[in-house]
């Protein structure tokens, strides 16, 4: 870039390697380099080139992130390690980005979604469906009728459908969300935090079981970051707004398998998915995907989710796992330097 820089301004002095100091203190980025400019007339008189040094100074900016895991927690995962490669290559990321650097405490932020073939909300199930979330399941049938009734606490939901089906608008009136009666993975979610142990102990802890409702985890890695559902999270989780300067929201969205339980009557939940990952980008989120030993519905889903090509990757095995995850820490820890 130095070079072609010189060649556009026609500069005709031969130059150095620029040398580059990040200077994390008072976040500026020191450079210096040297050149000799051959002459013209000071070569009558012995002197044919002037040796120089340039330095420049200029300060940079650390942008604050918001930043969701959606982790697929279905039965598939639990075959061939890999929920082992998952919670390795994921923790990993995980410390990565907490550790990247940061002017005040609450700058980074990370989230967790998780889903199966539906989405824990754990205690926040009354708030988003606006029901008690005990209910009743028969134990005993006889005669086409039920003998023995068993009170569980069921908070899986599902979506919703309407108008409001696929924005980020806070549940209401019009907005709950659906839900179901059965028990479901014992993942919950995470909303954002800075507590990194709180966070890599969810990650730990993920089970593995269900069916793959693809779209549902994107909606809620969504919710998780939107503004309009800051009522619903805790105070400290609370997402900040969409135009606040110097801000970034991230979503990393996990899959390996294609996206095959519908719970909505219109559509599946590949054309959902679709939907869901085009209202996000459409309010500025960045989304990178990862589809770990997938079949090429889960790999096209998740290409076409991703904000750009270079933003979706594939892995076949752990280590390639855990580079995706790399890599996409370091590229957004370079997009907060960016601001």
């Amino acid at each position: 870039y130095f070079d072609a820089a010189l060649e556009a301004n026609k500069v005709t002095a031969t130059c150095t390697t620029p040398v580059f100091k990040v200077v994390r203190i008072d976040h500026s980025i020191e450079g210096d380099v040297t050149c000799s400019q051959p002459t013209t007339v000071s070569g009558i008189v012995g002197m044919s080139s002037i040796d120089f040094t340039r330095q420049a100074k200029t300060a940079y900016g650390v942008g604050k992130l918001d930043v969701v895991f959606m982790f697929d927690t279905s039965g598939s995962m639990g075959d061939d390690g890999r929920m082992d490669d998952l919670q390795d290559a994921a923790e990993d990321a995980v410390v990565a980005i907490f550790d990247s650097e940061t002017e005040e405490p609450d700058d980074v932020r990370i989230a967790i979604s998780t889903y199966a073939n539906s989405v824990n909300v754990g205690s926040y199930f009354e708030a988003v469906t606006d029901e008690e979330p005990n209910k009743y399941e028969c134990t005993r049938w006889k005669n086409g009728r039920c003998k023995k009734w068993k009170q569980i606490s069921a908070t899986c939901v599902t979506g919703r459908e309407g108008t409001q089906q696929w924005t980020d608008a806070a549940p209401g009136l019009g907005a709950w969300i659906g839900y179901e009666t059965l028990d479901c993975n014992s993942a919950t979610l995470v909303p954002l935090t800075t507590d990194e142990d709180a966070v890599l102990d969810a990650i730990d802890a993920l089970p593995t079981s269900g069916y793959t409702a693809g779209h549902l985890g994107i909606a809620w890695s969504w919710y998780l970051i939107s503004p309009n559902w800051s009522s619903i999270w805790p105070a400290d989780s609370a997402p900040r707004a969409y135009d606040e300067p110097d801000t970034t929201k991230v979503a990393i969205l996990m899959t390996d398998g294609a996206f095959n339980q519908d719970w909505m009557p219109n559509g599946s939940s590949f054309d959902h998915a679709q939907d869901y990952c085009d209202a996000m980008k459409d309010q500025g989120i960045v989304i990178y995907t990862i589809a770990f030993k997938a079949p090429d519905a889960g790999e096209e889903i998740l290409e076409y989710c991703a904000t750009a090509k270079s933003f979706s990757f594939k892995a076949s095995d752990g280590d390639q796992l855990a580079d995706a995850y790399k890599k996409i820490a370091t590229n957004i820890s370079d997009l907060r330097l960016a601001h």
